[in-house]
């Protein structure tokens, strides 16, 4: 007998401005699925600045044509999402929505069968999973602060990291002034990536690229809007560092051109905006191109790196996976068994879905209803 989908549920925990702290809490989205065996599983949504409560709207709109099918059938929810939810011009918004039903799904099917999920995806190719600190900030940040934090999460154990040296409007000196802080910080062995969070022109891009090249930087991400994979490709050709896109991209066909063209060396992804079928279908697509998997993960560190880590396993084409140490403890009130980095890796999940409890006591109060 198949064991059908019976319910789904949509919760919000809100983003919080914690006075003080180096970066704001994001709001986070969970889905939650209940099947007719019995058995329950959580997945998580990609949320999208402002948009949370859109995406909950989603979730419940979505999970009205879902409700009663194949518990089983992971593929169908993307499908349905493009097809008949979107008629064909779904948007960012919709795969985030499908992914955390797709994700919960995948955790109850792992529960039942009593597998981590990334077995259940056809093993592992990765022995550990190497994961770069992540050391954003929602606040302008001095060349000081920005060099004393990136000092901090090496001494923690990462080996990589990631920060934004032109987020908040500097100029060129002074995003090379904070480039180069952070540098002398953290010695000439830690991996350094920069973000230009697509806030640059090719122009710009190509002019600051120039300008950060003393810093053998590992990538430069998302230096202007991924819509041209042509620009890209142009850029690639004019400076010395690795480019990388693909946190704006939910589906292969956005980056089959990225890929063609060779535009970039890397892409990065996000499991909770692609859905766990999708990513491993890009990882597969990109790797005869020699480009490189690097997740995108500005979700949860508990779930959202859990799920992470179960796409990322069998991904023979994997870089460095992404992790905000300063959000890591976001919701240990509310779930257990969240992944820690080690020497700046993780360790392959071993307990049956995606391996993180939640109290369905204390995530009640978060309920959409």
């Amino acid at each position: 007998m198949t064991d059908t989908i019976t319910k789904i549920d949509s919760f919000l925990v809100p983003g919080d401005e914690r006075p003080g702290a180096w970066c704001r809490r994001k709001p986070y989205v969970f889905v939650r699925v209940e099947t007719s065996a019995g058995v329950v599983g959580w997945g998580e949504g990609h949320t999208l600045n402002f948009r949370e409560h859109g995406l909950t709207a989603l979730i419940a709109a979505l999970a009205e044509q879902i409700i009663g099918t194949d518990a089983a059938s992971m593929r169908s929810v993307a499908h349905r999402a493009f097809h008949g939810f979107g008629e064909q011009r779904a948007g960012m918004d919709v795969y985030c929505a499908a992914s955390a039903i797709e994700l919960a799904l995948w955790d109850a099917y792992g529960k039942a069968l009593g597998r981590p999920v990334y077995e259940l995806l056809g093993g592992a190719v990765q022995s550990s999973l190497p994961v770069y600190a992540n050391i954003f900030s929602n606040h302008p940040r001095s060349d000081t602060e920005l060099a004393a934090k990136a000092v901090e999460h090496v001494e923690a154990g990462f080996g990589a990291l990631k920060f934004y040296p032109f987020r908040a409007g500097e100029t060129l000196q002074e995003g090379v002034d904070k480039t180069r802080a952070v540098r002398d910080a953290v010695g000439p062995e830690v991996q350094l990536a920069v973000d230009l969070w697509r806030h640059a022109t090719p122009d710009r891009a190509r002019e600051l690229c120039v300008a950060l090249e003393p810093f053998e930087l590992v990538w430069i991400e998302d230096p202007f809007a991924s819509i041209n994979a042509a620009a890209l490709r142009t850029l690639r050709d004019q400076v010395r560092q690795p480019l990388m896109v693909g946190e704006t991209l939910a589906r292969r066909w956005e980056f089959r051109e990225m890929f063609e063209k060779q535009a970039v060396s890397l892409v990065n992804p996000d499991v909770c905006a692609t859905g766990l079928v999708e990513l491993r279908g890009i990882a597969a697509m990109a790797e005869p191109y020699f480009v490189t998997v690097s997740p995108h993960n500005y979700n949860s560190m508990a779930l959202g790196t859990a799920i992470t880590a179960h796409a990322a396993a069998g991904v023979a084409n994997l870089g460095l996976c992404e992790y905000f140490p300063e959000l890591a403890d976001d919701l240990d009130d509310l779930c257990t068994e969240r992944m820690v980095p080690e020497t700046g890796k993780l360790t392959l999940p071993t307990a049956p879905g995606l391996g993180v409890a939640f109290d369905d006591g204390a995530m009640e109060q978060y309920r959409v209803s």
